[in-house]
């Protein structure tokens, strides 16, 4: 019942993206270009896609290296199906909205006990401003999935410490995996919630052995999401993103004035906190709840531990010890996020100096783990308060505060096409860049549809097949110094043969650069690909593979899924 009563109210949150067409957003384009890419990839061939073979204006980018995988292999399934890239998209917006609020509501039940709780506790989770935010404004489907999976960690996790068997740590490190694979600055500003959380539950149970499992579980989802994590971290030598990443943050904290009212809008935050463009208020209904929640708190624990004997108010029921502390733990993880988005001096002081965080590239990404916390807190005011009207206030109150929140701001014309050719980067700050490329703008100069070129001497080209991660060609040249370009950026393990001959990046492969080019007038030609060839006819093929670090991440993840989903399999139960 509570569940259909979820999904009833879905029906108002997602009406507009019923509307033909897709909508402006800021990175609903990139993400549905991302989805079309990924397909384009599996069809050539790439497991799992690597490499993007439209980005930068034809000449491709290793964006799949490092970027979380699972919104594209979910939108490439959805397609496959014979929808649209565009309704890929607003189906995986919609599903994760819905499940988001599954998912929440089967953590607090297991939590609370009581069904009226974890409704209103995912009814909160689902409706929120930074919620509306992810769909309508920012268009991030990374985002949305990610706070989609996160109350089935949560979930697992409270199941797993109730059962301690092996079947529960392989569906929570599946959860873990799949939180993981959808976003990972989510999965980063989370981990540590959720190790705390498994912690508390160790503390209450009194059980080493559920703490242990809580470990192993986090080890086997980080293994089951390695095909993206190992690269990310080792090979991130290899492109620009800590060059540009690690200084983002400076620009994008918020002022308390701007988390308690804001208003709405869908342009972009700018820097500083004068102009921005976009809301980022928390909810009128959720701090209402943040402030009902810190009474009720220090109301029951003096009650317990302090006034004992006193006459208890009558709509009001003692908390267990255990959902006390967790409501305790909440709340203030709820004012420790808070305090990380503000625009103070002892906030800039605590990024400058605990480094991790500089990884966050936005402040404000703390409201979407603010909204699980928020979210518990008004599960726990349900279940310990007895006035049924004021259960329907709730109701009534993040519905009414949340009203503007839920349309577009205006529909557009994309079809397949324009994504299957999108000529961008496909991200905010260009950091997959490769190293060996002289400037990380969006190349000009270039037919995207023109795989090779002849740059110096005389030759012929022809029979020229390309795919995202393959170029094939012959060639029959009529000088000694003729030279061609391969117009793909180099980047490790694109394997360059020469009538079966492997040639040696940097030795007998040039990469285009410094030694070769004039910078000041040709950066937009560099970390390209170029082959010297002597006279007479050759056959040319440049693969893109996989390096043995990234192969050895593909077996990792094969194995330890494989194994997951066997025991789980193996220990339904019928």
């Amino acid at each position: 019942m509570a569940i259909a009563a979820l999904l009833v109210l879905s029906i108002p949150a997602l009406k507009s993206l019923a509307i033909p067409g897709f909508y402006t957003s800021h990175d609903g384009e990139t993400h549905t270009a991302r989805i079309a890419q990924y397909y384009k990839a599996i069809t050539d061939g790439q497991f799992p896609p690597r490499f993007a073979g439209s980005f930068y204006n034809g000449l491709g980018s290793p964006i799949f290296v490092y970027i979380y995988p699972l919104p594209y292999i979910l939108g490439s399934a959805i397609h496959a199906t014979g929808l649209s890239f565009t309704d890929s998209f607003k189906i995986l917006m919609a599903s994760g909205f819905i499940f988001s609020g599954v998912f929440s509501y089967l953590w607090l039940r297991e939590v609370f006990g009581s069904e009226k709780a974890a409704f209103l506790g995912a009814l909160f989770y689902m409706w929120v401003p930074y919620r509306f935010l992810l769909i309508y404004v920012r268009g991030s489907l990374s985002e949305m999935l990610a706070y989609t999976f996160l109350p089935l960690v949560f979930y697992s996790a409270t199941r797993l410490a109730q059962e301690k068997n092996v079947r529960w740590v392989a569906a929570t490190s599946l959860s873990f995996s799949l939180l993981l694979a959808s976003q990972n600055l989510v999965a980063m500003i989370t981990a540590p919630i959720i190790a705390i959380y498994i912690f508390i539950l160790a503390v209450f149970a009194k059980s080493s052995k559920f703490l242990a499992y809580g470990i192993i579980a986090g080890f086997w989802g980080a293994a089951i999401a390695a095909f993206v994590y190992l690269p990310s971290l080792f090979e991130r030598g290899f492109v620009r993103f800590n060059q540009i990443i690690s200084q983002s943050y400076v620009n994008h904290f918020v002022t308390l004035k701007q988390l308690i009212r804001s208003p709405w809008g869908y342009g972009f935050d700018l820097p500083g906190t004068v102009s921005d463009q976009m809301s980022f208020q928390v909810g009128l209904a959720h701090l209402f709840i943040f402030v009902v929640a810190t009474i009720l708190i220090v109301y029951l624990t003096l009650r317990k531990f302090m006034f004992p004997k006193k006459v208890p108010l009558n709509f009001i029921e003692n908390a267990s010890p255990n959902i006390l502390i967790l409501s305790l733990f909440f709340l203030v993880i709820s004012l420790v996020l808070i305090f990380l988005m503000l625009n103070t001096q002892l906030t800039v002081y605590t990024w400058q100096h605990v480094r991790l965080l500089n990884f966050v590239d936005l402040p404000w990404r703390f409201l979407g783990p603010a909204t699980l916390a928020l979210s518990f807190l008004a599960a726990f005011v349900t279940k310990v308060t007895k006035l049924g009207l004021f259960f329907l206030f709730l109701v009534a109150f993040v519905l009414v505060a949340n009203r503007n929140h839920l349309r577009i701001n205006l529909a557009l014309q994309r079809d397949d096409d324009f994504f299957q050719n999108y000529i961008g980067t496909a991200t905010q700050y260009d950091e997959f860049t490769p190293i060996w490329r002289q400037t990380t703008r969006v190349p000009i100069g270039f037919d995207p549809n023109v795989n090779v070129e002849l740059i110096t001497g005389q030759a012929n080209i022809s029979n020229v097949l390309a795919k995202s991660n393959i170029v094939s060609f012959d060639t029959q040249a009529f000088s000694k110094e003729a030279q061609v370009r391969v117009n793909k950026f180099y980047f490790p393990e694109w394997k360059v043969k020469v009538d079966g001959k492997r040639l040696t990046p940097f030795k007998d492969l040039t990469v285009s650069g410094p030694a070769s080019l004039r910078l000041d007038k040709e950066q937009d030609s560099s970390g390209l690909m170029v082959i010297n060839l002597t006279n007479g006819t050759h056959k040319i093929v440049a693969k893109f593979t996989e390096t043995p670090l990234r192969l050895f991440a593909n077996y990792l993840t094969l194995g330890s899924l494989i194994l997951a989903l066997g025991i789980i399999i193996k220990n339904a139960k019928v």
